[in-house]
């Protein structure tokens, strides 16, 4: 948020990125990750991705409130079954 350039060890030192790897593990790597959400029900997934995209730019508060409404809804769906 300040604008400073930093390495891929600080993004990770400070959790903005969860991996490391060397180039050519890159794709490899994004490749197995992208796979084990795919394990995933996709209705949990959107709504993951809808909670983190819609909360954004709000208020901390009714980011939960949306996130809940979001997990709440997903889990009474079959899909919520599916990943497990």
């Amino acid at each position: 948020m300040t604008g400073d350039m930093i390495d891929a060890q600080e993004a990770y030192r400070i959790g903005l990125i969860n991996k490391v790897v060397p180039m050519v593990e890159l794709m490899p790597t994004a490749e197995k990750i992208s796979m084990k959400m795919c394990d995933n029900g996709p209705l949990t997934l959107r709504a993951i991705k809808e909670s983190a995209m819609r909360g954004l730019d709000i208020p901390l508060e009714q980011a939960l409130r949306i996130n809940s409404l979001l997990t709440h809804s997903n889990h009474t769906a079959e899909d919520s079954m599916e990943g497990p």
